[in-house]
């Protein structure tokens, strides 16, 4: 059990062992009140991605320009670091156990092939005295392909491929939206770390692969579907056929993830995860293209529990045709048992999307706006994998366990929204199991789609096609919200939920982070009065040593002027940090300066208590 007074004393002593600039650092107020406070990471960029190590330790990266930004005092400040690479399509970065950082990027430098990823790692990322903003500083070393020849450099100024063609992946058919992961194993160490690079192909009938590395990043493997024989698990004799079925033509991949080799067997420790949504073999019969025009419904996970070697499939729920999940993104993690999860924006269920489509063209029989069930909503699907064991997994929503249109899948989503109106880009992050943290953009316009569910290009931008017989909703204002539950297990949570930007506390009532269209189509935003200045999603992270959520997102209203104008922007969670039980009961409601005191008198107060704990011990004996 973790009390008060040891955890204060941790503080005091780490203070003293890292000296005068430890104290400076200061970290969220342990409080009641779920709330959120918002910082400046750095220039603009579109769909960043933000990620918490072990030591609370916070990075931010935009592909737009290559950003990276590190916060070493939980999301307060952020400095930019160097990046392995200036050009960039798509990146993440996530780290290991020992803090390793490890950097994916699409149409990067190295290689000349077309859409091919690459994954760099760096073990001096979270060291300020090594890792600045100076080029080459952070050591990033690149993870070679299968027909790399990659040298490090004499100065170990970084691992650079020199005669390869295919980067990282050497996928024949090219890469879209990589994500990464990295685990190391038991009794391992970083340079034996498991690494997985995860995408949907460009040029073929987009399936999911992934290429795994076994020895931290240094090599990669040739890339291996993850529904094809031989890789099909005998016991996913239903689930594979299925999502390979599903998957034909259009596939989003929403993340990968890997159960830590620390938790008990029952837990599966070492499994590796894919995630991703598609459309149906209905739709895929109308013929695979890039336009994201397809009704993306279906949600999907493929795991491996012996290195990738064999997949078993399962789909998390089926919204039904129409309603679509693609916002673009969906968003999937683990909690720190292992246990995946799904969140999502789409429309409910009941929603007919046909009759919405009616209303948003003719205005019969009813306004649009009239109609709340047409509205986009924040949802969220679990499956406690814990208690199951192999074959396909047993999703749960709100009407119970494994109830859905596929055996295993979840019958229906949890909504955690309350309000009507329009969610995008939603985000997860997850602590112990069932405490649950998420986010979304929302407007209160509902944004106008047509018979597949698909948002109007332009929708929401305030001007109307010519033409049109109903005009279009004036430009939607949109804000961040946040959520969160600590019993998503009890089959009935309740939500807290936060507005947290376009509040008076941010210089007035009507400063959004964004007005206008947000658009869902991907590279296929082309229609003039659409906008995918923010590109794709938004991301989310909780540190680990406070319980407290952080949310990355992109502002760019510049109409009304919003207070990061231009800028990624960190949210970070101020009060009612509940993502570890834990944390929750020893946490004391102070923020850490109030414990901090000056280094001369933490060493005498720790004399203090040790003499105070040898007097007690010779009174009790």
């Amino acid at each position: 059990m973790r009390f008060a007074s040891i955890r204060g004393a941790l503080v005091v002593a780490g203070a003293v062992a890292l000296g005068g600039a430890a104290l400076s650092v200061q970290s969220p107020a342990r409080a009641d009140s779920f709330g959120f406070s918002t910082a400046t990471v750095g220039s603009f960029g579109g769909e960043p991605y933000i990620s918490s190590d072990s030591n609370g330790v916070l990075y931010d990266t935009s592909p737009s320009g290559a950003k990276t930004f590190r916060s070493l005092d939980h999301g307060a400040t952020w400095s930019a670091i160097a990046s392995p690479d200036n050009t960039s399509g798509d990146d993440c970065i996530n780290e290991d156990q020992s803090n390793a950082a490890y950097w994916c990027n699409l149409a990067g430098t190295p290689g000349t092939a077309p859409l091919q990823a690459t994954v760099w790692k760096s073990t001096v990322a979270n060291n300020p005295a090594i890792c600045t903003s100076a080029n080459n500083s952070c050591q990033w070393q690149l993870g070679q392909g299968t027909l790399g020849n990659c040298k490090t450099s004499p100065s170990s100024t970084g691992c650079f491929d020199t005669t390869s063609d295919c980067a990282t992946s050497c996928s024949p058919a090219g890469v879209d939206r990589m994500w990464t992961a990295a685990s190391i194993p038991t009794n391992g160490t970083t340079a034996t770390a498991e690494v997985v690079l995860m995408y949907h192909d460009f040029y073929g009938p987009s399936q999911i692969w992934v290429n795994i590395s076994n020895d931290g990043g240094a090599h990669f493997n040739s890339p291996v579907p993850v529904l094809e024989s031989p890789a099909v698990s005998i016991n996913s004799a239903t689930g594979n056929p299925e999502a390979l079925f599903y998957q034909f033509c259009n596939t989003v991949p929403s993340s990968v993830n890997i159960v830590p080799n620390n938790l008990p067997a029952q837990d599966h420790p070492g499994r590796i995860y894919v995630a991703w949504i598609a459309s149906d073999p209905v739709q895929d019969g109308s013929g695979c293209n890039v336009t994201m025009l397809q009704s993306f419904h279906t949600l999907w996970v493929s795991y491996s529990d012996d290195n990738g070697s064999t997949w078993t499939a399962s789909q998390a729920i089926d919204m039904g045709i129409g309603h679509d999940a693609s916002t673009p993104f969906t968003q999937f993690t683990l909690d720190d048992q292992g246990n995946p999860y799904f969140a999502w924006d789409s429309q409910s269920q009941s929603q007919n999307p046909a009759i919405c489509s009616e209303e948003a063209s003719t205005g019969v029989p009813t306004n649009l706006q009239n109609d709340p069930s047409c509205g986009y909503n924040m949802y969220v699907v679990w499956a406690n994998a814990a208690n199951q064991g192999t074959g396909a997994l047993q999703w749960t929503g709100s009407n119970g366990t494994g109830n859905g249109t596929i055996p295993g899948s979840a019958g229906a989503p949890f909504q955690v929204n309350t309000d009507t109106g329009t969610d995008q880009f939603a985000t997860i992050a997850v602590g112990d199991p069932g405490r649950v943290d998420v986010s979304w953009l929302h407007t209160s316009t509902i944004e106008p789609t047509d018979s597949f569910g698909k948002f109007d290009p332009g929708g929401c931008s305030g001007i109307s096609p010519q033409g049109s017989a109903v005009p279009y909703p004036a430009a939607c204002h949109w804000n961040l919200f946040a959520a969160q539950t600590t019993n998503l297990g009890s089959g009935t949570p309740t939500w807290q939920i936060s507005q947290v930007t376009g509040l008076a506390a941010d210089t007035g009532a009507n400063t959004p982070m964004h007005i206008g269209d947000i658009c869902n189509l991907g590279i296929a935003c082309v229609d003039p009065n659409s906008n995918r200045h923010m590109l794709d999603f938004n991301e989310e992270t909780i540190d680990p040593t406070t319980g407290c959520a952080h949310i990355a997102y992109s502002d760019d209203n510049g109409v009304t002027p919003s207070p990061h104008n231009n800028q990624l922007v960190d949210a970070n969670q101020t009060g009612g940090c509940d993502a570890f039980a834990a944390l929750t009961a020893s946490t004391p409601e102070l923020p850490l300066p109030g414990l901090v005191i000056p280094a001369a008198a933490a060493v005498g107060l720790l004399t203090w208590c040790v003499r105070r704990r040898l007097t007690s011990r010779s009174a009790a004996r």
